[in-house]
């Protein structure tokens, strides 16, 4: 009886240190919230646009203008949103390619002034809960 009493014993300190072997352990990606918003140009929705929200330190986030402006973040394929904090914003609507199955189609030129991509003065800030940030650009 006393030998069945240990053997059960150790029977459920191991099923106890295999589930703890299988829980989620600390996760490596930071706290990060929702962004969402609307991109304007002159007023007028812009489209086709890529944002790029980068953090202090850390990934960016990114997102693309949808036919009304409006864009969604990411922060990677499984994480929708943007790392909490402040960023600096680019905004181009450069790409490569239109198509990228078609590479032979020719590139979209950049229909945005310097200040809102390579010389970026767009900053934000992410707080916990949904984010709405949105941009009211002008091509002059």
């Amino acid at each position: 009886m006393q030998v069945l009493l240990k053997c059960n014993i150790v029977s459920l300190a191991l099923c106890g240190l295999l589930l703890a072997g299988c829980s989620a352990g600390p996760s490596d990606l930071p706290e990060v919230a929702p962004v969402t918003g609307t991109v304007t140009l002159d007023g007028k929705p812009l489209n086709n646009a890529t944002l790029k929200f980068q953090p202090t330190a850390g990934r960016p986030s990114t997102g693309l203008t949808n036919e009304q402006g409006q864009y969604s973040l990411r922060y990677n394929i499984d994480l929708d949103g943007a790392k909490l904090g402040d960023h600096s914003v680019t905004i181009t609507t450069y790409q490569e390619f239109d198509d990228p199955s078609n590479p032979s189609k020719p590139a979209s030129p950049e229909r945005l002034p310097a200040k809102y991509h390579t010389k970026s003065e767009l900053v934000a800030e992410v707080t916990a809960g949904d984010n709405v940030v949105d941009f009211d650009l002008k091509s002059k």
